[in-house]
């Protein structure tokens, strides 16, 4: 579990929330580059997702914050619906998905 200063998150998740933004932390998600391809980062990202909505039922839990290990990461966790903390920065590797969405993410990741 994590905490978002409120001040600094984007409006979409500090809004209506209390201070700090409770969050769900995952550092780091790899697959090795020999596995790659295989959908198994996929599956481990909605296995992730949904086990947030899970701890959501028990503790407060607003967002998954995500830190992409490169500018390619950023893009594949794109791709699954997650939000740069600031869109106008193109190496920002901060990430996050509101619980909110995770259901439309893991519709859309399958």
């Amino acid at each position: 579990m994590t905490g978002i200063d409120r001040s600094a998150a984007p409006e979409s998740l500090g809004k209506d929330s209390p201070d700090p933004v409770p969050a769900l932390l995952l550092g780091r998600l790899a697959v090795d580059r020999r596995y790659s391809s295989l959908g198994i980062g996929t599956t481990l990202a909605a296995h992730v997702l949904a086990t947030a909505v899970e701890l959501n039922e028990k503790a407060a839990c607003r967002a998954v914050v995500v830190t992409a290990l490169n500018p390619s990461a950023r893009a594949w966790w794109e791709r699954l619906g997650v939000h740069p903390f600031d869109a106008t920065d193109p190496d920002q590797l901060d990430l996050y998905l509101l619980v909110a969405e995770i259901d439309a993410t893991l519709s859309n990741a399958q």
